[in-house]
This record gives structure tokens, sequence and C-alpha cells, in this order.
């Protein structure tokens, strides 16, 4: 349980602590700092303090890399653009602190725990919006000086002390430059600490400044919108939710100016992504359809609606460490948290699925609608017209004979192809195989696996018997129409740990999960199979009409 204590009006802490809170963890605040209880909800701390993520007056400002890391030491906190007191704190942790060191503020203690306790984790949620810029006392940091060894530290106490206005706490020959020296570092380092604190604060400043422009902080500006939709697709694709709604719209709506954004397709509707006049034509609709992050440099005025492109499996975001991005992608995560704050809506399949996009993204400007995704409102309208699936199965040269499987891996960041299946000649004689990659997987494909990527996915789930999958949210897809779902996940274990699942999630739909080839074959062979959950399955899809629905409140 995690209480959280306000010191700007209980000022006697330790008194506090050493009463009987029922709490394994305390979060300190006054009064310029909020505390997103929506998110400490959602939780799940063991034993240990945790620094935690953070935001500035409502904006994600920060360039911390370690949000990719288990632990964090004080090298890697000093390691960021700005500093504030970001700890949620394991409470016997707190009482050894405020007992055994002076403190002033939340800012001495955080800072206090970063130099003296061991083993400090990281959790990756938006915890706290700071409304000011937290400092230390100088009391706190003069204390520094009878137990601190190290001159990398030492160095970043001194630039600590003269950005807030005291003198430096070492002497020159004390400090070492840290090997992640900024600009600002540099020059501290050069000049010794000897210029006017001012003089370091106004580079500061003007480094906070950068910082700010390269973040995708913006205003929305509704006198610029004008009455027509544009369509981004899924990185610019003609495929999934964004086509589908795209399709419905077109046909039933032919009053509204609608374009999409792809290189796929030509015609009156469709303009590329770098012609010269699609920035402006994004930038300027009243309604912006997106079904994936949205681009840098693009600015939309008008109301966003975001599709996402499935119901995850895999952890998104804020609840997945992705050390990949968060160590090489520069300000990954303020650039990413700062656009997907304004979304205005989030389209999800189901409601039960809400708590898990709730906690992977900033939903608190953006309404949730659980109306269904529209590439699912087609497959439920289209499961059992004969039409359009014989059509299907007669390009894809299928025998009508046999029974068809649809294997839809999910992507890899990573280079090889071991988790993959390998067909054995048994299942090729007796069944259909549809092999397609994930448009973003690397890997390359044997030459026994059929590659149908020109096909749309839910054509082919129309034509499938069996879909075999891994952690790709098709399954879900799937499902809705009453297919076969297999998992097949050799490298589960691996895949849990680094990449992340939500777990009540794929508890849901692994009824028919595998982790060897032979075992998996064996049970599509003897038709072994366990009946799935329904609980993020939604077969009362209203897609096409709310999304309208919508978009034509908004183009008011």
């Amino acid at each position: 349980m995690i209480k959280i204590i306000d010191i700007h009006a209980q000022p006697n802490l330790e008194s506090i602590l050493n009463s009987n809170i029922e709490a394994s963890h305390i979060i300190l605040k006054d009064q310029y700092t909020e505390v997103k209880e929506n998110v400490i909800a959602r939780l799940e701390l063991d034993q240990s303090s945790y620094v935690v993520d953070y935001t500035n007056e409502g904006y994600y400002t920060n360039d911390s890399k370690y949000m990719g890391q288990t632990f964090i030491n004080i090298k890697d906190w000093f390691n960021n653009i700005t500093l504030q007191p970001n700890i949620i704190f394991e409470i016997e942790d707190l009482k050894w602190l405020v007992s055994k060191f002076k403190w002033e503020n939340t800012f001495d203690i955080t800072l206090n725990a970063l130099l003296h306790l061991k083993d400090i984790k990281i959790d990756t949620h938006v915890v706290f919006d700071f409304q000011k810029k937290y400092a230390p006392s100088e009391m706190v940091l003069l204390a520094t000086k009878t137990n601190i060894q190290d001159n990398e530290t030492k160095f970043q106490l001194n630039k600590l002390a003269v950005l807030n206005g005291y003198q430096p706490i070492y002497r020159t020959k004390e400090v070492s430059l840290p090997p992640y020296a900024r600009t600002l570092d540099k020059i501290l380092f050069k000049t010794k600490f000897k210029l006017p604190n001012r003089t370091y604060q106004q580079l500061y400043k003007k480094t906070l400044n950068h910082q700010m422009q390269s973040i995708n902080i913006y205003e929305k500006k509704q006198e610029q919108v004008k009455p027509y939709i544009v369509f981004l697709g899924f990185d610019y694709g003609y495929r999934g939710n964004s086509k589908y709604l795209f399709e419905y719209i077109t046909k039933q709506y032919p009053k509204y100016t609608v374009y999409f954004v792809t290189e796929e397709k030509t015609g009156n509707h469709f303009i590329k992504p770098n012609d010269i006049d699609t920035q402006s034509i994004i930038e300027q609709a009243g309604v912006v359809v997106l079904e994936s992050y949205l681009p840098d440099h693009l600015q939309p005025n008008g109301t966003i609606i975001q599709l996402w492109h499935g119901t995850p499996m895999k952890q998104l975001f804020l609840d997945s460490k992705e050390p990949k991005q968060n160590g090489s992608i520069y300000n990954y995560r303020a650039r990413k948290y700062n656009k997907l704050k304004k979304q205005d809506y989030f389209i999800t399949d189901v409601e039960t699925i809400n708590s898990q996009f709730q906690s992977a993204f900033p939903m608190e400007e953006t309404k949730i609608i659980p109306c269904g995704y529209p590439r699912n409102q087609y497959l439920l309208e289209h499961a059992d017209d004969k039409t359009v699936i014989n059509e299907t199965k007669q390009a894809l040269n299928l025998d009508d004979e046999k029974q068809t499987i649809l294997y839809v891996p999910t992507w890899r960041d990573i280079e090889g192809d071991h988790y993959l299946l390998d067909f054995p000649e048994e299942i090729k004689d007796n069944y259909n195989i549809i092999y397609k990659l994930h448009e973003e997987d690397m890997s390359q494909q044997t030459n026994s696996q059929q590659n149908i990527n020109q096909f749309d996915t839910q054509e082919l789930l129309l034509v499938a018997d069996i879909v075999i999958s891994d952690y790709s949210s098709t399954v879900f897809d799937a499902l809705t129409i009453d297919k076969h779902v297999y998992l097949y996940t050799p490298d589960f274990e691996v895949y849990n740990e680094q990449r992340g699942l939500y777990r009540t999630v794929y508890d849901s739909i692994n009824q028919n999960q595998y982790f060897d080839s032979e075992t998996l074959f064996t049970a599509i062979y003897e038709k072994q199979y366990n009946k799935q959950d329904d609980t993020f399955i939604n077969k009362s899809n209203h897609s096409y009409e709310t999304i309208t629905q919508l978009i034509e409140q908004s183009m008011i």
C-alpha cells in the first residue's frame, strides 16, 4: 500500500512515520506537487524504494536514459536535464533517511537516498507533476563533504550548488568531468566553477530552452482548422483500422472531404507523405485520424482520434522499460509523451482493455471510447460472406479441400529468425499454409514459407481456419470471428523479461500455447484445441457509427 504524505501540511515527518502507518511505501509531496493517484493505483512495488518518472508543469521535459534500467545510482540520476524529488520511498528506507541525515525539503531526502541507499529500483510510470523547480538546501550539500569519495559525483554536487545560487562545495582538484558531460558541464569544468553563478544559470536556461524546442510541445490553434478529415494510417500504410474506417466514411458520407496520406494508393482522396502541401493539410484538418504514434514534425490543430492498431499483449510505452529505445533514441520518452497528450479520443476494441492503455499512455486529457475496432467490424460483417471469402481463396490459389493455417508472428527488434516456425512436410501436405510477416519484422523468411504480405490481414483471417501467432494482437481479431488460435512461443521467458507482457491479457488467450514446434504440430494434426477466454473479445462492434459521430461532432 502506498501512502501520500503532504509534508507542507504535516511538517513533523519523523513523528508521522513512527506512528502506526499501514503502508509499505511513502510518497512525499507539498503544495507544488501533483501525484497522479490513478497511476499509483496500478503500480506493483516490491520491498525497495523506487525512482519514478515525472512531468514539469504538465509536460514531459526530461531526457533521462535510465528509464530502461532496473536499478539506478546517483550518476544515472544526475544524467538528466531536470532534477526533481522523484522517489517513492520504502517506509523503512524513509525512516532511516529522515533520522540519519539532515534535511529541509523533499529534494534533500531524495538526494540523500540516492547518495546513501543501495538497490533503488526504477518504475517507468509518470507519477509526479511538479509545478516548480525543486532545489536542495545548502545545508545538505555541505553535509556531503564528509562522506562522498567519487570525484564525478563531487562535480555534479558542485554543479547542483552553483545552479541553485550556492558556492561550490568541492575544490576544483577534487572533481572529475563525467563521461556523459553536456556542454554546460564542460564549461563548468573548464572555468573551474569561478564564473558568477548567474552566468551558469543563464547557460542552463538556454539548455532548457533548446530542450523545450525539441520535445514536441505546442498548443493547438483552433483558428487554423478547416472542415476536412485526414487519415495517417499505420505509419502511412493503407491497412488496418484506418483503411476500413476510411472506406466506410468515403462511401457512406460523401459530403466530407477526406484525405488518406500514403504512398500505396493514388486517386482523389490520396496524398503522399512527402508532397509539398501534406504537412499543412494535416495541421489544418478538422479531424486527424491516427493508428500509431504521431510523427515528430507534425502539429495537428484539429481533433485527434487515435484508432491504435490492436488489443495489446505486449507492454506499451510507460509500462515497458524499452531499454534499447530509452538508451539510444534522443528524447525518446519526451517526444512521444507530449504528442500523446494532444489526442482527444482513443478508440479501444473492448472496455476491459482500457486500464492497460490508461497505464501505458498519458490519458488525462483523452477520452477513451471502447466501441470496437473498424477492422473487426469488417470481419464480423464478412465472416459468412461467401463471395468475398471465395474470391480471396481463388486469388491465393488455396486448395478448397484443405483447411488453411495462417501464421502471423509479431516482430522483434532483434536480428535472426530463431523464433519462427518451419512447417513439416506432414502439415504442408494436409493444410494450406499462409505465412504473413509483420510489416516491421526485419527477419528473413525461409524458402519454404509463402510471403503474401500484399494481402490485408483481415482478408487472410476470413479464409483461415487456424491462426498461429505468438504475441500479436491479430489473435484477438481471429477470436472475434471464432477462428482456432494457437500460440507458438519458444522465446516466451526471454521475451516476457525483455519486452514485457500484460499477463492478465496474455493469460486470457494462452489456453493453446506451445513452447516447441513438435508439440504444436501434434496438437493441430490431432485437432486438440481448448476453448479460449472471451474477456478481451468484442462481438458487439459499432465502431463505424460511433467514430463517425465523433467526427461529425468535431466538424461542427
